[in-house]
Order: structure tokens, then sequence, then C-alpha cells
């Protein structure tokens, strides 16, 4: 079985979260709703992935549902 760093993949899930948020809260601000909620979506996706590459420590599932 191939061995992964489970910090360095938390972190790659959830420095993309903090990208998508930032993204969300400009998109927010220039009143763009629909885009503000889809990146909002993104980052919460990828804080969920996080936490189940943390609690399973394996990886988490590449499917949206």
């Amino acid at each position: 079985m191939l061995k992964f760093n489970i910090q360095k993949t938390i972190n790659y899930w959830l420095n993309g979260a903090e990208y998508d948020i930032g993204v969300a809260d400009a998109m927010f601000e220039k009143l763009k709703y629909p885009y503000a909620l889809f990146m909002g979506h993104l980052a919460l996706e990828k804080l969920l992935k996080a936490i189940v590459v943390k609690e399973t420590v394996s990886h988490a599932p590449y499917t949206h549902g």
C-alpha cells in the first residue's frame, strides 16, 4: 500500500478551502451572490475532506456525493 503524508494532505484541503472562501468573499462584495455561494460550497466541501482525512487516516473520496 502506498503511504501518504496525512498532515500534508490535510493542509492541501485546508489551503484550498481558505483560498475558495477568499474568492467567495470577493464575489459577495461585488454582489455576485451565485458565485459567492458556489465558492462557499467548494470551501465547505474541502473542509469536510480535510476532516475525513484526519479521522479516517485515508484519502477523501473523489466524488461529490
